[in-house]
C-alpha cells in the first residue's frame, strides 16, 4: 500500500474504536486504552499510544483521522 493509499484508508474510517493492550512493567501486567481505526492502533510518530482511558485513547483515534483527512485534502487525493 502506497503513503497516499493509507491517508486514504485511515482517512475513510467510518468510526474511531478503543482497545486495551497489557504490558509487563516491573513483572506486573499494567492495561492500557489505546485508539485504532479499522482495527489497526493509531498514534502520532513519537507521541504516546497507550492511555489510561478510553476517552483518551478515542480521542487519539480521531485526532489521527481528522490529521489524515486534512492530509488527503492539502496533496489533493480524492476521499
Amino acid at each position: 500500500m502506497t503513503k497516499e493509499e493509507k491517508i486514504k484508508h485511515y482517512a475513510t474510517a467510518k468510526r474511531a474504536t478503543a482497545g486495551t493492550i497489557s504490558q509487563l512493567i516491573d513483572g506486573n501486567f499494567k492495561t492500557y486504552w489505546v485508539g485504532k481505526l479499522r482495527g489497526m492502533v493509531v498514534s502520532y510518530a513519537g507521541k504516546n499510544y497507550k492511555f489510561d482511558t478510553k476517552e483518551k485513547a478515542l480521542e487519539c483515534a480521531r485526532s489521527f483521522r481528522q490529521s489524515c483527512i486534512d492530509e488527503a485534502n492539502s496533496k489533493g487525493i480524492a476521499l
